[in-house]
């Protein structure tokens, strides 16, 4: 208690100043990158890959499409290109997304009809009103679909859920609105 009583109150404040100044930038960052949202997506989601990450050995599009040929298939639609499992609709975006971490050939999708995996504990499979409950619960908003859809929307992160007679029949996580 001595040793606080030697600095002085102006050194003090300034110390605090600083310290909750680093603590504002620090969580604007987080919040520009969406860090926070894609850490809680990828840790309750199960995929080949998170979201948001790189693969490795693959840097570009042309180390992409040469990717495990043996095991996956370079594919291009509407939604963008990538690589997907062969026998299976499992598809995974790749591209440049520069607020996923610093830039570079990231992971920025993912879709499947697989009951292997799953988007926030969401699988092919489940019901349709329990799905809806577990994104409006993990902080997602409603930002559209129909009849037979919706698109949740959290940060960075967007997901789109397909349904059929009441049950999850495709699952997608995208980076970017």
């Amino acid at each position: 208690m001595q040793r606080l009583k030697q600095i002085p109150k102006k050194t003090i404040k300034l110390a605090v100043i600083i310290i909750l100044a680093a603590a504002l930038v620090l969580a604007l960052v987080f919040s520009w990158f969406g860090t926070i949202e894609l850490a809680q997506f990828n840790s309750r989601s199960l995929m080949d890959w998170r979201l948001g990450s790189s693969i490795d050995y693959v840097r570009s599009l042309d180390d992409a499409k040469a990717y495990d040929e043996g095991r996956y298939r370079w594919f291009s639609d509407e939604r963008g290109s990538g690589i997907s499992a062969k026998g299976t609709d499992t598809r995974y975006y790749l591209g440049s997304h520069p607020d996923s971490g610093l830039g570079g050939y990231k992971v920025i999708g993912f879709s499947s009809s697989e009951k292997y995996y799953s988007v926030l504990g969401i699988r092919v499979g489940d019901d349709e009103l329990d799905a809806k409950t577990t994104l409006l619960d993990s902080g997602y908003t409603m930002r559209g679909g129909g009849f037979n859809s919706c698109r949740a929307h959290r940060g960075q992160v967007t997901i789109e859920l397909s349904f059929e007679h009441g049950l999850v029949t495709n699952i997608a996580a995208y980076l970017g609105t």
